[in-house]
């Protein structure tokens, strides 16, 4: 693995002034374009890390966001991948095993259900369309992904992003469009088909294929960063998997096992087993502190703010730094956070992240936290 620098780029830039595109979905092609000839000649290979996106901005002579939500958008069509604490890296999206091209590339079906609401509602040029978490409650797909798939979207011309009161944004309809056959058939053909029925598919024939009956298999984290989704949507699916008894679930260092045919496996978490996790504290798990770290951002910053270090997070939140940065990671795959490193360096918002209603029970089993963050969004030092 190497880190390609600009000088590594013998494309050229791409044209804007002849295109009619909007720049991102400009510089969405260039990047695939340039990813496939330097595999095809030689100059980079599956899992060199891609010049970082302030370094293309200024190449590109675009913004760092334009290039970033092209890169967003290039990983969900499986080019890219990225890792934490060392950057975004070529994929082997010609691996037929994990990265076939019909299988999880969930923006489209997800661009295809919310083209599908505009159309059904009604909905006239400029004028606002449902938010985030309507568009959510509707599909049934996650924020996350709905989040996306707006960008997408956004790039592509039809959206416009404004700004109402305080940190809430509105999204317009700015450009017609129509559902094309491709769309028609290949993205919503079956409305109940949804991404994470797509995926159990996926785990199970991986599982069936590398694992033994009785094998412990990888942590949900690895097949979030194995087939390019959301936590949530691996947790969604190993539930379902735990229903049809073809996996078994344990907490901790017991891991999860391969049922394969013989369902009695599950004997073999012991009572004194079940005992220890269950001992487990509901305030150290990263889940559940989210939503109380989305609530304390947005009751306390706006967008573009620092937010405080992740130490002095923790002792707000009363719990380990490590749970804090875990649960900090998902606001940055999820775009609201963003690190800038040197003396004026540190977290800051890009996107202020929506609330879950999780909070309430975090503080009710966490009274510590009640002084800093309390019922009424009073900040008490």
């Amino acid at each position: 693995m190497k880190h390609l620098t600009l000088d590594d780029i013998k494309i050229p830039k791409p044209d804007f002034d002849s295109s009619k595109t909007p720049k991102g979905e400009v510089v969405s092609k260039w990047l695939i374009e340039w990813i496939k000839y330097s595999l095809e000649y030689g100059i980079a290979d599956i899992g060199d890390l891609i010049p970082s996106k302030e370094d293309l901005s200024l190449f590109l002579n675009v913004s760092p966001a334009t290039v970033q939500n092209s890169i967003r958008y290039v990983k969900n069509l499986g080019y890219l991948i990225s890792k934490q604490s060392i950057g975004t890296s070529i994929a082997d999206f010609y691996s037929k095993e994990l990265n076939e091209k019909d299988d999880l590339y969930k923006g489209t079906l997800t661009e295809c259900k919310i083209k599908k609401i505009i159309l059904e509602k009604g909905i006239k040029l400029n004028s606002q369309i449902p938010n985030i978490k309507e568009l959510a409650d509707i599909t049934q797909i996650s924020q996350n992904t709905i989040r996306f798939a707006l960008l997408n979207l956004e790039t592509q011309g039809f959206f416009k992003k404004i700004r109402l009161k305080g940190n809430k944004f509105s999204r317009i309809y700015i450009k017609e469009f129509e559902l094309t056959k491709e769309e028609i058939e290949n993205g919503l053909k079956d409305e109940n088909f949804t991404l994470t029925h797509q995926l159990i598919e996926k785990i199970e024939s991986y599982i069936k294929k590398t694992y033994k009956q009785g094998e412990k298999i990888l942590p949900n984290m690895a097949f979030s960063r194995m087939f390019g989704v959301s936590i949530k949507t691996i947790n969604d699916a190993m539930k379902i998997l735990n229903n049809k008894k073809i996996i078994l679930s344990r907490r901790g260092k017991y891991g999860t096992i391969y049922l394969g045919k013989n369902q009695n496996l599950k004997t073999q978490y012991t009572s004194s087993e079940r005992k220890k996790t269950a001992s487990i504290s509901y305030e150290y798990s990263w889940q559940k502190a989210l939503p109380v770290i989305k609530k304390h951002i947005s009751e306390n910053y706006e967008a573009g703010d620092k937010i405080a270090p992740i130490r002095e997070l923790a002792k707000i939140l009363n719990v380990s730094p490590n749970t804090v940065r875990r649960a900090l990671r998902e606001l940055f795959r999820g775009g609201n956070l963003i690190s800038k490193r040197g003396k004026s360096g540190g977290i800051f918002i890009v996107e202020m992240p929506e609330g879950e209603q999780d909070v309430y029970r975090w503080l009710a089993l966490n009274p510590q936290a009640v002084k800093f963050d309390n019922l009424e969004g009073k900040n008490n030092e």
